[in-house]
C-alpha cells in the first residue's frame, strides 16, 4: 500500500529526470551541431557519459550518420541487446532519443543511454528505509494507545471500588 505510493513517485521522478537531461543535452548540442564542432561535440558526450547515471552518449545527423559519441558508447544494437538472449543486456537501462532542433529545423538526434536501474536501486533503499520508520510508528503508536487504554482503565476501576457507604456516613 505505501510502497505501491513509493513506486509511483520514483517513476514520475524518473520520467522528469530523464526528459531534462535529454532536452538539456540536445539544446547544448543544437549550438555545436549547427556550427559543425565534432569536438565540442565529443567533448559533450564524454561529459554526460562521466555521470554514474548516463551510461553512453551519442550523437547523430538529420540522417541518421554518426557525428559523435562518448568514448563509452556501444552501438545500438548492443545498448540493446538485440543479439543477445531475451535481449538481457539491455536490462536496467533506458534509450533516451531526442531531435536536435536549430532555427525550427531537425538538424540532429541525440541518443543518451540512462541507468535506470542505478537509480531505482538508490531509491528503492531509500523508500524501504521510510517505509520501515513509518511501520515502526504505526506500531509504536498501537501499542502506546494500548497502554494508555489500560492505565484509564485500570484507574476508573480502582476508584468504583471504594465504599460508597464510607463516602456518604462522612
Amino acid at each position: 500500500m505505501i510502497s505501491k505510493g513509493n513506486e509511483r513517485i520514483q517513476a514520475n521522478q524518473l520520467e522528469t529526470l530523464t526528459k531534462l537531461l535529454i532536452s538539456q543535452a540536445a539544446l547544448t548540442a543544437s549550438e555545436f551541431l549547427s556550427e559543425q564542432d565534432e569536438k565540442r561535440l565529443k567533448a559533450l558526450t564524454n561529459q554526460l557519459s562521466k555521470d554514474r547515471l548516463v551510461f553512453d552518449a551519442t550523437v547523430y545527423d538529420a540522417e541518421g550518420v554518426l557525428v559523435a559519441s562518448s568514448d563509452s558508447a556501444l552501438s545500438v544494437r548492443d545498448v540493446l541487446g538485440l543479439d543477445t538472449p531475451l535481449q538481457t543486456a539491455r536490462i536496467g537501462r533506458q534509450q533516451l532519443v531526442e531531435p536536435v532542433i536549430n532555427e525550427g529545423n531537425v538538424i540532429g538526434f541525440i541518443r543518451i543511454t540512462f541507468e535506470t536501474g542505478k537509480v531505482t536501486a538508490i531509491s528503492d533503499h531509500h523508500y524501504r528505509k521510510s517505509d520501515r520508520y513509518m511501520y515502526m510508528m504505526i506500531v509504536t503508536s498501537f501499542i502506546s494507545g494500548l497502554l494508555l487504554a489500560f492505565l484509564l482503565r485500570k484507574r476508573s476501576y480502582t476508584r468504583s471500588s471504594d465504599n460508597i457507604l464510607l463516602k456518604h456516613t462522612g
